[in-house]
């Protein structure tokens, strides 16, 4: 029995060895995988901490002309971005600090578009309502709170202390911040702090928008160092990103439009677009082709996986979706042809305002300049012009430059038309049969259909004589008001509204661009104006007069209207939706019939005669009729106030075959008609041209 159980005990022993040997055999083989097989994969993977999804920008669309000159390109440049995860909290400010000082001795810029003077006493920048409010906003100030009420509130948010003297006043210590005795900051650099510390709130820096770019298109050697400097950085990253830039300097800048970051208040409307793919600050359009266009221009974002270890190194990027580049949009603008207006209408003003001896200063014009066959923009000029670099290096600069450069006189600028409304009050007149070719009336002067007015509306009477009986020809070449007061009398009202939709004026012009509508004189507008309707406003309407208040692109698309005998085009500035290499044509340029109505060939050649005899009255050097093709034209003198008005034209050309229809308009000016001449051979110049 004793030898049984020690033989059973051997048993057990020599198992319990076995199992022992089995178990330390599979653990050696399991640390020879980690160590030797694949030491670095679990290496790498016990370092691992987190890893985070990163946004991969897709380069935006370009934008060319419509013979593929480039308005916009694309350059690859450096950023300086903050990386939230990383921030050491409660440093900000020194970091931000030291950035400031490196970059000022670099002479680097950085972003700051605190709406606030950079000195003491604070004040708001002019024209920068809308960032003051959105400032307000997002401090939750009153809005009747003023600059230094703003600044107090950032540095208090932001815990901006400045250098405190005994007597409790900022001052300066004359040293860096590192040497001085004390903490703060002086109060100029305070201020620069806070306008970091403001973007950052405005763009909502947080755990959950955890990029700020602190700088773009950083320089090589200022990169180099920071790189160099990168302990004295923690939580600062470089990163490569295609940067916008404009190539046309001037040219077409109010079409082009701008970009910037996207703000809270704006976030509904971006993401309401096609394929919208945005997040809070992202880069967006602005204004313009910039805007109009931006889903096509802004491509889908690819998506990268960062992975880093638990020291925050980052040990591996994964692309796991790639990035699709924006669409090129290309536009109906001739660049030439707009250069080439752009350089003319600069040339008439700086000639005029040295010539003129009317007492006027011209400092604000519009020439717009549209295919007729089509609708679409040749050229959309807006005077004073401003550089869109210019705009993005030094937006106060161009903000409060004289002439507001910014505003867009062509598409919303309104004004009276003046006497170039009068070809639509007679088409219409034809049309109706209010009046026939055969209808003449006298010119007695002063018009005395109501015979208790006491200062009865008259006629300037040039080129002829009071007492002549004219027809609807002579009418417009010699731009007769008596005629055309008792033809719009004679017309109403309503038919003058009517007829001044179906020519493009009061009404949406379908320009996929921001534009003005603006506003044809009737009861209800003056009724709505707290005026009193009288039936001598009839007389006044027809003549371009009264409330009547129009875009140089609506007087553009009257010309075109008339040219094409009735039928109005919405006017646009696409002309192809193209792939990002330009290699595809995705969409192709739509002419949209917007209104028409049947203009007999009777009532066209009463008009477009009349029209072309007004421009066989324009002189030399500036003559019309050895281009060897009729012209047609309308000339206006709208008034502004009892001491000013402006001077503008409608026209089309050639006007047996038409194929650009203009219109101008010159704030304080005279004589524009000086300028058909030159726009008709700018465009007969340019029309072949073919990007090189």
């Amino acid at each position: 029995m004793a030898k049984q159980m020690e033989k059973v005990h051997t048993r057990r022993i020599i198992s319990l060895i076995l199992l022992c040997v089995v178990i330390f055999g599979f653990g050696a083989m399991r640390v020879f995988d980690y160590q030797a097989v694949n030491g670095e994969k679990y290496l790498a993977a016990a370092q691992r901490s987190s890893y985070t999804t990163v946004k991969k920008p897709a380069a935006r669309g370009e934008i060319v002309d419509r013979n593929g000159i480039p308005f916009t390109r694309n350059k690859a440049a450096f950023n300086l971005e903050f990386d939230y995860a990383f921030l050491k909290k409660g440093t900000e400010n020194n970091l931000i600090f030291s950035l400031i000082k490196t970059f000022e001795a670099l002479g680097e810029d950085w972003m700051d578009n605190l709406p606030i003077s950079k000195t003491i006493p604070y004040e708001f920048l002019p024209d920068r309502e809308a960032d003051v409010k959105r400032l307000k906003n997002k401090l939750n100030m009153n809005t009747y709170a003023t600059a230094q009420n703003c600044m107090d509130a950032i540095f208090e948010t932001a815990i901006i202390k400045k250098y405190i003297t005994e007597k409790g006043k900022s001052t300066h210590c004359g040293k860096d911040f590192a040497e001085c005795d004390f903490k703060g900051y002086s109060e100029e650099y305070s201020r620069k702090i806070a306008g970091v510390r403001y973007e950052m709130m405005a763009k909502e820096f947080s755990p959950y928008t955890p990029r700020y770019t602190f700088a773009e298109d950083v320089s090589p050697e200022t990169i180099a160092l920071i790189k160099e400097l990168s302990h004295d950085f923690i939580g600062v990253e470089v990163v490569e990103k295609a940067i916008r830039t404009y190539v046309g300097g001037d040219v077409a800048s109010h079409l082009i439009g701008t970009i910037g970051p996207m703000y809270a208040e704006e976030v509904d409307y971006y993401k309401s677009l096609e394929n919208a793919d945005y997040e809070q600050n992202d880069t967006v359009g602005k204004s313009g082709a910039e805007k109009a266009f931006e889903s096509d221009l802004r491509g889908k974002n690819g998506e990268m996986r960062v992975i880093k270890n638990s020291r925050g190194d980052v040990i591996d990027v994964i692309e796991t979706i790639e990035p699709v580049a924006g669409k090129t949009i290309q536009l109906t603008i001739d660049f030439n042809l707009q250069r080439e207006i752009q350089q003319i209408l600069s040339d008439y003003l700086i000639k005029f305002n040295e010539t003129n001896k009317l007492n006027k200063n011209a400092k604000a014009a519009a020439i717009v300049v549209l295919d007729t066959k089509t609708g679409g923009v040749l050229s959309s000029v807006s005077y004073p012009y401003y550089n869109i670099e210019d705009y993005y290096k030094n937006y106060n600069a161009v903000a409060t430059a004289e002439g507001n450069p910014q505003f867009n006189r062509a598409l919303n600028g309104l004004y009276r038309p003046g006497s170039t409304f009068k070809p639509i009050v007679a088409a219409g007149a034809l049309t109706e049969g209010t009046i026939t070719p055969q209808t003449h009336i006298i010119c007695t002067g002063k018009y005395r259909f109501w015979p208790n007015w006491v200062n009865p509306p008259g006629c300037l009477n040039i080129g002829h004589r009071p007492g002549s009986s004219l027809n609807t020809v002579d009418a417009l070449k010699y731009s007769c008001n008596i005629f055309f007061y008792d033809t719009g009398r004679m017309l109403g009202i309503d038919k003058i509204g009517k007829y001044a939709n179906l020519f493009g004026l009061g009404t949406e012009t379908g320009l996929e661009i921001s534009n003005q509508r603006g506003i044809i004189s009737n009861p209800e507008y003056s009724k709505k104006m707290g005026v009193l309707w009288n039936p001598g406003d009839v007389i006044q309407t027809a003549i371009g007069q009264l409330d009547t208040q129009v875009t140089p692109l609506q007087m553009a698309i009257e010309a075109m209207t008339l040219a094409n005998r009735g039928t109005r085009y919405n006017a646009h500035i696409l002309r192809n939706i193209m792939t990002y290499n330009q290699s595809e044509v995705l969409q192709h340029e739509k002419t949209t019939i917007a209104s028409q109505f049947t203009m007999s060939d009777s009532t066209f050649n009463e008009v477009s005669n009349g029209m072309i005899a007004a421009a066989s009255t324009v002189g030399a050097p500036n003559q019309l009729t050895d281009l060897g093709y009729p012209v047609a034209i309308k000339t206006g003198t709208p008034q502004v106030s009892p001491t000013k008005s402006n001077n503008t034209f409608v026209a089309f050309a050639p006007a047996n075959n038409p194929e650009i229809s203009i219109a101008c308009m010159v704030e304080d000016g005279n004589a524009t008609s000086a300028l058909v001449r030159s726009i008709i051979l700018a465009y007969e110049k340019t029309k072949t041209n073919v990007a090189k």
